[in-house]
This record gives structure tokens, C-alpha cells and sequence, in this order.
């Protein structure tokens, strides 16, 4: 069996190999110019404003970040319930306690991107809690809870947030 050529006008003889390096040059400018459009869907990161950042939270809402709770630290009064949003694009949990050691209060598990837990406070207190994956990177917060009427405040105070234990949280 004999082995077709092809022959250009010039008497040139072709192999195709012109013909794959035009295909190819066309897919790399399609796909530089057409494949890589901005999008400026909110996704699952929780960027509703725009900006590359949460939205703040609403009154008795915590977002969550990559490594943050915000408020870090929230007053509420009693018989509040408090819904954390997990914003970012991480596995994060609410975990009650302080240094890493749970005290069985309440726990959400894992909680994957736009997750919410809630959790209602019945009593006084100061309620330190963290997140385990990220607990080495300084996401803890804290909940305070009155009965003076001087709940719903959100602080994103640095210190202890009104605990006198000096454990800093």
C-alpha cells in the first residue's frame, strides 16, 4: 500500500502538519479571549457587596471567614438565639469552649460553604466557643449573654470580651 501525499501548488509536499499548527493557534485564542470570563455571581463565598469581603452580619448573626468570626465577640440577652453563616469557602464548626477543650454545650459539627447553625442562650453568662480546624489560627469568639436589657450589641473588641477568667477569651 502506497503512502498518499498531498502536494501543494508549488509542488511542496504537505503532511498536514500546517493544518494542526492553524487548529491549534485558533483554540488558544478562542480560549484566551472567550473562555476566561469574569463572572459576578455571589457564589458560596457570601459576597453579596461586591467587594471580595462578607456582608456584615445582621443583628444576633456571626459570619464566618476563612480564619474569623464576625463579631468576634457578640452581647445578647437572654433567651437570644444566635445563627452562625458560614460566608467563606472553608469547613468551619462552632464549637463551645475554650483552648481546644470542648464542654459539650453545643457543637455544629462541620459545616460546609452558606451552612448555618443556631443556638438559643437561656442563661447568663459568658460563652467562649472555636472552631476546630482553624483553632490554631486564633478563630475562637465569645457570646455574652444579660439581662439587663443591653443585648443584640455586636463588639469586635480585642481582649477577653467581658470574661474575667484571663484565659483571653
Amino acid at each position: 500500500m502506497k503512502n498518499k501525499e498531498t502536494y501543494l501548488e508549488s509542488g511542496q509536499r504537505y503532511n498536514g502538519s500546517i493544518s494542526i499548527l492553524i487548529t491549534s493557534l485558533l483554540v488558544i485564542f478562542t480560549l484566551t479571549f472567550f473562555g476566561c470570563e469574569s463572572s459576578t455571581d455571589s457564589g458560596t463565598n457570601g459576597d453579596t457587596n461586591g467587594n471580595g469581603t462578607p456582608p456584615p452580619p445582621e443583628a444576633n448573626e456571626v459570619t464566618m471567614g476563612s480564619a474569623s468570626f464576625n463579631p468576634g465577640n457578640l452581647t445578647i440577652e437572654t433567651g437570644t438565639t444566635v445563627t452562625w453563616i458560614n460566608t467563606s469557602n472553608e469547613v468551619h464548626t462552632v464549637t463551645s469552649g475554650s483552648d481546644g477543650n470542648h464542654d459539650g454545650l453545643f457543637d455544629s459539627g462541620n459545616m460546609n460553604p452558606d451552612d448555618e447553625f443556631t443556638y438559643t442562650f437561656n442563661e447568663e453568662g459568658t460563652y467562649p466557643y472555636y472552631c476546630i480546624p482553624h483553632l490554631n489560627m486564633g478563630m475562637t469568639g465569645t457570646i455574652t449573654v444579660s439581662d439587663n436589657g443591653n443585648g443584640g450589641n455586636q463588639e469586635n473588641n480585642s481582649g477577653n470580651g467581658g470574661n474575667n477568667d484571663d484565659s483571653g477569651y
